[in-house]
């Protein structure tokens, strides 16, 4: 549905930064990685950071797993699902994902198929026929793990013309990037971790993994109110990979206005009450080291995190994000990590004034990244 644009509610930055820190998980409440409450829209990994984010919502660091292998029967998986970027979620959760990314007609293919659905359609192709053809040639050439060129090439010699182009980068002519990783997912293939390059394989549940068709992408739009309390449209599409004309049938029947720092934005009525109460206190407590890929960063309101500017550039620079520092109820700084042997020293960029507390909280995050990453020796140095 459309929302009314009713009169509106009037909510702060604050009591949405504070329900965004609590209701990821980051309080430690939950006692292990699968009952962590932010795997209806997965966890997104760059390079192993997923698990620096499980790291700040454990409250035992023996509790966090490794990144798991496709093979694992159980557990969680590491794949390419939203917008075809890395992410781990429940295996469990993955034959009802499948159908909730679906496409549900020709404009969603090609609004997910983004940059890919210019040079497809300009070789007489359709999208939605792209993702089906995709699909049943992946699940027939990756059989066992592979290099993800190995996989691409076989996959483009299973496939028509009209569904590759040539790239620069690799200089040879292979299946589109972007369709290449969509159709992974519905095919039953996954990602082995810690592989450079990415290696492929089949999931082990890939049988009960089908294509199709198209149900249930309404639970993932409720998820990422329950998860960030607010939302425009379009910020959810482009969360989800898609376009808000393509979405708008699948938005909650309850949906009203609020007012977050005099913008205007949507809330289910049903949360209105709990964003309200919100604890403030208890996320003003929290003190955690995060990495960019974050699901506290992930949303497109940025100015729900920081309204300064030049913050909002150091913290979403066009390559090479950083982490963020979360204090006193909201990115309080950033922070890089540079190995040399097995120092790993962590430097820290403040934008708040740290109590002795935060101080020697932060000390023991940072200690927790370095065991993490697996550092003899973690140094913290404030620039």
């Amino acid at each position: 549905m459309t929302p009314d644009p009713g009169t509106a509610a009037v909510l702060s930055a604050e009591q949405i930064r504070a329900h965004r820190l609590l209701s990821s998980g980051l309080d430690r409440s939950a006692t292990s990685a699968e009952a962590l409450p932010l795997w209806g829209l997965g966890l997104q990994d760059r390079d192993g950071s997923s698990r620096l984010a499980l790291a700040a919502r454990l409250p035992d660091p023996a509790s966090i797993p490794p990144l798991p292998d496709p093979a694992e029967a159980s557990g969680l998986a590491l794949v390419w699902s939203l917008r075809g970027a890395p992410h781990l979620h429940r295996r469990a959760d993955l034959p009802a994902l499948v159908h909730a990314l679906w496409p549900v007609d020709e404009a969603d293919a090609a609004a997910r198929l983004s940059g890919d659905t210019g040079r497809l359609a300009e070789s007489g192709a359709k999208p939605a026929d792209a993702y089906r053809a995709a699909v049943k040639a992946m699940r027939l050439a990756v059989t066992e793990p592979m290099v993800k060129g190995a996989a691409s090439a076989a996959v483009t010699k299973l496939l028509p013309r009209k569904y590759s182009g040539h790239c620069a980068v690799c200089r040879s002519t292979h299946v589109r990037e972007l369709l290449f990783r969509l159709a992974a997912l519905p095919a039953g293939i996954g990602l082995v971790p810690a592989t450079k390059p990415v290696v492929l394989a089949p999931l082990s549940d890939a049988d009960a993994i089908t294509a199709g068709p198209a149900q249930g992408i309404e639970g993932l739009v409720a998820e990422y109110y329950r998860r960030h309390g607010v939302a425009t449209t379009g910020e959810i599409a482009a969360h989800l990979g898609t376009t808000a004309g393509c979405l708008k049938p699948a938005l909650p029947d309850d949906l009203v206005p609020v007012l977050v720092g005099g913008t205007r934005t949507y809330t289910r009525a049903g949360l209105l009450a709990a964003l309200a109460g919100v604890d403030l206190d208890a996320a003003s407590r929290l003190v955690r080291l995060v990495p960019g890929s974050d699901p506290v960063l992930q949303p497109r309101d940025r100015a729900v995190l920081t309204g300064d500017k030049e913050r909002q550039k150091a913290l979403w620079p066009v390559v090479g994000q950083p982490g963020a520092v979360l204090a006193a109820g909201g990115v309080a700084g950033l922070w890089r990590a540079r190995a040399a042997g097995s120092t790993l020293t962590i430097t820290l960029t403040a934008w708040h004034r740290f109590t002795a507390r935060e101080r020697a909280a932060l000390a023991d995050e940072a200690q927790l990244v370095g065991t993490i990453r697996g550092a003899g020796t973690t140094v913290l140095e404030f620039s």
